[in-house]
């Protein structure tokens, strides 16, 4: 099922150059793709996840158990110590 509007949006890109219609569709999958997103980001299971994951954070951070690395620095220094 495809809405009016829909249909009209496709018969106007089928009058752009192939390189054109190559561009709009890329950006409308990326856009079906990031409300793909959005919805399970919302989801109410998912925020609880990130929520908990959220306080470990805090706490491992409050435990010095979390190193802080700067761009530029080497990974492997941040290991060892």
């Amino acid at each position: 099922m495809v809405t009016n509007q829909l249909k009209r949006a496709y018969e106007a890109a089928q009058k752009l150059s192939l390189k054109d219609q190559d561009m709009l569709a890329k950006k409308i999958l990326e856009e079906i793709e990031e409300m793909e997103w959005d919805e399970i980001m919302s989801r109410p299971k998912v925020q609880e996840y990130l929520e908990k994951l959220e306080e470990k954070l805090e706490a491992d951070i409050a435990a010095g158990r979390v190193k802080e690395w700067k761009p530029g620095e080497s990974l492997e220094a941040l290991f060892q110590s």
